[in-house]
């Protein structure tokens, strides 16, 4: 029949108190999670009134409406002097609904003055019946009185019927927080000595309870009085099945019908949501999100870590594939993370993985590995090559080398054979027909980079880093439909919108082939579009993407630009060149055309020297490289060879050998030789091949 005994400092709820609509409704809500201060707040409020208060704390008895109406006729005569309290009441049907219900109105009906009821703990009630007594109660009381109903729910106040007269007041959770100068003034009445006001506000987000509990720990972050609250007073009063519903979703700390769905495999989510926002420390969002309590959340998952770690972790688990799907990268990885399971953390960073690097967040993926142990990573091959993709664009090429041998460990022997049945068969063809690290030459490359692509769906964000590789294979095999494939995948990157780094090298590597294929215009259009790409896309952490595209840059430099921009592009791209060419096995062969040509348009000839015996097989490389053979050969004319040796060219071109051509002048051969090396000094060349294709180009 009394208030509740208020166990600490009380603050005096100045903010909500003396707002004028708490003292001109006829019925006030503070519906509220446990530990708001509801009673504390019903207390304060009751106190003004110049009424008699009629106090009543429910508890599970009064769920029997006989009970019920006992227990406010004992209240309201105790509040009221006078008061003649129903006698004889039966609660059998029809006579309660017939009789008592009837009788007890008169009696509320006949009180003189008005009264101020109080219903503290109303979600204990859980019947329809006693929602006829309250509803009987509130219609009877004389007019000017007040009733204010204080608990965590408020499933038996006919509050949408009040509602719409106009007759109620209803404060929530959100409204009993206390403010950040409310927390302050708590704090220092609960007699911290060192305040912290600030810290506990933020920890606490204005839970009343926490404020006071935070105030008498040591430090900030000593949770515990918080965490047993949260277990005694909130989940241990829950039927089990919500409790566990909110075991398993406030342990996300944020979720939705969907994602509470996936993680709990219950039907009912969307219901049981409903349900704990009355019951529990959660707040409806936007767009149908509802979010925990911090502190909620962190109780939840001491407990959970202390009494089933493993149930954690499949929670943990199916949260990060639901994010995965839904596109949310970094969320899903990090739920993966915070799982610890080896699968899981394969599949979510395998997956997310791909997305992120073709979008040029390079320095994302390899702080998700940093995360990771070496032995988990070591152990899952879907994360070894993970790392080994993040290396090679960030030109690590240690970790890239030690990773493709790890993940190639983690694969059956005979994996090339059937590369579509491994998630990660299709990704290390792709690899090694990229780097052409454990293969033959380009050609075998090329074979992989085909494998790679007839495995991939045409719809995988993958598909035009794919149709790239393969373009460049084909282009150093000097395939004729290299140029089309690296349009193809231009396009590809450019529709999907996901792939700017491959954009970015489809382009250069179409640059370098139409510039040493004759077709200036289009091959300098072609650059300059990657590098306004790669500029706009802020792919400078991309080391491979990087390197191409500065490799490309030297070779625009010499068709657009002069002698100095020529040497401003060399020294730009030798300061990526050394770290891409060990992972790129085939960039250095590039490099030696592309630099060698340079180098002859600025005059270096010893540089074009040294360049030109990087070029190492046929295709591209060797085209780069003919083509600078032909500028330094325009640049040093035949007539620079004595008449000796341009009788030797002249046999030379004919495709003599040494010794017939020795027979034909009357020369010895070693004569001969002498003459042929001197040729090949003075002409840029280092073989009897090289020489040759001078001799055809110039027909």
């Amino acid at each position: 029949m009394r208030p509740p005994h208020v166990r600490h400092t009380e603050i005096t709820r100045h903010r909500l108190i003396d707002d004028e609509r708490l003292a001109t409704h006829e019925v006030v809500t503070f519906c509220a999670p446990a530990g708001y201060g509801k009673s504390t707040l019903a207390i304060q409020w009751a106190s003004r009134s110049a009424r008699p208060v009629a106090w009543v704390t429910l508890d599970e008895s009064d769920n029997d409406p006989v009970v019920l109406v006992n227990t406010l006729s004992a209240a309201l005569a105790h509040a009221v002097t006078g008061f003649v309290p129903v006698t004889q009441v039966a609660g059998d049907e029809p006579t309660f609904t017939h009789d008592v219900l009837p009788s007890f109105a008169c009696a509320v009906s006949g009180l003189d003055s008005p009264v101020t009821v109080v219903f503290d703990d109303v979600h204990i009630l859980d019947s329809s019946a006693t929602t006829r007594v309250i509803k009987t109660l509130v219609d009877a009381l004389p007019i000017g009185s007040q009733v204010a109903f204080a608990g965590r729910s408020m499933s038996v106040v006919p509050l949408p019927l009040w509602r719409g007269q106009g007759r109620t007041w209803e404060l929530y959770a959100d409204d009993l927080r206390f403010s950040a100068s409310e927390t302050a003034a708590a704090v220092a009445g609960f007699g911290r000595k060192d305040p912290g006001g600030q810290d506990i506000h933020e920890a606490s987000a204005g839970w009343p309870v926490a404020v006071f509990l935070l105030s008498q720990a040591s430090s900030v972050r000593s949770l515990t009085n918080v965490e047993e609250f949260i277990e005694a007073e909130v989940l241990a009063p829950m039927a089990a099945e919500v409790r566990d519903f909110v075991m398993c979703t406030a342990a996300l700390g944020t979720v939705n019908v969907d994602l509470a769905t996936a993680v709990t495999g219950s039907p009912t989510a969307a219901r049981f949501l409903s349900e704990a926002i009355t019951t529990v420390l959660i707040a409806p969002g936007e767009h149908g999100w509802y979010r925990y309590h911090p502190l909620m959340q962190d109780a939840v998952l001491d407990l959970w870590r202390r009494t089933d770690p493993y149930r954690l972790a499949q929670l943990q688990a199916a949260a990060a594939t639901w994010y995965l799907g839904q596109g949310l990268l970094d969320t899903a990885v990090s739920y993966a993370i915070s799982s610890g399971d080896g699968p899981t953390l394969g599949h979510v960073v395998w997956a997310a993985g791909q997305v992120a690097l073709l979008q040029g967040r390079t320095q994302t993926v390899l702080g998700w590995l940093n995360r990771i142990s070496s032995a988990t990573i070591d152990a899952e091959p879907e994360l070894s090559m993970t790392a080994v993709w993040a290396n090679v664009v960030a030109g690590d090429y240690g970790n890239v080398l030690r990773h493709a041998e790890q993940t190639q460990f983690l694969m059956p022997g005979d994996w090339m054979e059937h590369p579509a049945d491994f998630s990660i068969g299709a990704h290390l063809a792709l690899f090694m027909a990229t780097s052409h690290a454990g293969v033959t030459g380009p050609v075998q490359a090329l074979k992989l980079a085909e494998v790679a692509r007839d495995c991939v769906d045409p719809t995988d964000p993958l598909m035009p880093l794919c149709t790239l590789i393969l373009g460049l294979n084909q282009a150093l095999t000097w395939q004729p439909q290299a140029r089309q494939t690296l349009q193809e995948s231009e396009a590809l990157a450019l529709a999907t919108a996901a792939a700017p780094s491959t954009r970015v090298e489809a382009l250069c590597m179409l640059g370098l082939l139409l510039l040493v294929q004759g077709d200036e215009q289009a091959g300098c259009a072609s650059i300059d579009d990657a590098r306004t790409q790669f500029t706009i896309n802020d792919l400078g952490q991309m080391g491979t993407t990087t390197g191409v595209l500065l490799l490309a840059e030297v070779a625009l430099a010499c068709h657009r630009g002069g002698p100095a921009e020529i040497r401003q592009a060399i020294d730009r791209q030798q300061t990526v060149g050394a770290q891409i060419a060990p992972i790129l096995q085939w960039y250095r062969s590039l490099s030696g055309g592309v630099l060698a040509f340079a180098s002859v348009r600025i005059g270096d000839h010893d540089a074009y020297h040294d360049y030109v015996t990087w070029c190492q097989g046929d295709g591209l490389c060797r085209q780069w490289a003919v083509k600078a053979q032909l500028q330094f050969a325009a640049e040093t004319p035949l007539t620079q060879l004595t008449p000796a040796e341009l009788r030797v060219w002249e046999l030379l071109k004919s495709r003599m050998t040494l010794n017939e051509i020795a027979g034909s002048l009357y020369l010895s051969r070693e004569t001969v030789k002498s003459h042929t090396g001197s040729i090949y000094r003075k002409l840029g060349v280092s073989s009897r091949r090289e020489a040759q294709d001078l001799a055809d180009n110039w027909g």
